[in-house]
């Protein structure tokens, strides 16, 4: 067993993918964790499980309900089975993104979805290459996956530009605590990843940051962490309105920050 998966998952995992093997054989090539258990970032209130099982052969209609039963009966075994989230995709789909290839098989929020499209992006294949955990498996550096520098930039740069400028724009959507955890801790990692050219947790990102940036931005950073960590009944910031404007007064500094700095202009790059 690998040692960098939390004691409380290992026995869910193995089992997981020990099923599949037995219902699938040899249409499974491999089953891969990346994000937050692959950093060393699990958070056992909040953390989702993200995987990515690879196949060599793709599933058939008549395999959805012997995924979906796997998934049922792992999430009334095991605790933390409905925050597994991910993909099933065939070899030949690795390193692409969800414009590139067909519809897939996908399990979050606790069930299965059949033919959609869920987490596949460059972050989670820089993830996989470079973080990814098999289980019971081949070593990731069998997937031969491709991504660079050029490709995680490219989605840094849609992230801070047109994801995070659209959602400035939106009204109300940061008066509630999961916004600002979310808005918060992921532009941090947005920043993290471009000055380090490396992902790390959205802990540790926000604890560079905190380390990175003027005075005056700090406090909705300590915000967003003590949402994360349920470390403080109480707002740091005494209104919902008053914690909105400094979450957008430091969005917009971090994403003028960053588009300076990297000479982001996303017209140009995507």
């Amino acid at each position: 067993m690998d040692e960098k998966i939390p004691n409380i998952l290992e026995t869910l995992l193995y089992e997981y993918e020990s099923d599949l093997k037995k219902y699938f054989g040899n249409k499974i090539f491999g089953v891969y964790l990346y994000n937050s258990v692959a950093l060393g970032g699990f958070d056992k209130d909040k953390s989702d499980i993200d995987f990515i099982t690879i196949l060599n052969k793709d599933f058939e209609d008549k395999d959805i309900p012997i995924i979906s039963f796997i998934h049922e009966e792992l999430n009334n075994k095991f605790k933390y089975a409905k925050r597994m989230e991910g993909m099933y995709i065939t070899k030949e789909k690795i390193g692409k993104l969800n414009s590139k290839i067909e519809p897939y098989i996908y399990f979050c929020d606790g069930k299965l979805n059949g033919y959609g499209y869920y987490d596949i992006n460059y972050v989670t294949w820089w993830t996989l290459k470079y973080n990814g955990i098999p289980i019971n498996s081949p070593n990731v550096t069998s997937l031969n996956i491709y991504v660079n520098w050029n490709n995680l930039l490219e989605t840094m740069n849609f992230n801070l530009n047109s994801y995070w400028k659209n959602k400035l724009n939106e009204k109300d959507i940061f008066l509630s605590d999961e916004w600002i955890e979310f808005a918060v801790l992921t532009i941090c990692r947005i920043l993290y990843t471009l000055d380090n050219k490396s992902i790390t947790t959205k802990i540790k990102a926000a604890q560079y940051t905190l380390m990175s940036i003027p005075n005056e931005y700090k406090l909705i950073i300590e915000e967003a962490i003590r949402i994360r960590k349920n470390s403080c009944v109480k707002s740091l910031i005494e209104t919902k309105f008053e914690r909105e404007n400094e979450l957008k007064c430091f969005m917009n500094y971090l994403i003028d920050y960053c588009n300076k700095k990297y000479n982001l202009v996303a017209e140009n790059l995507l």
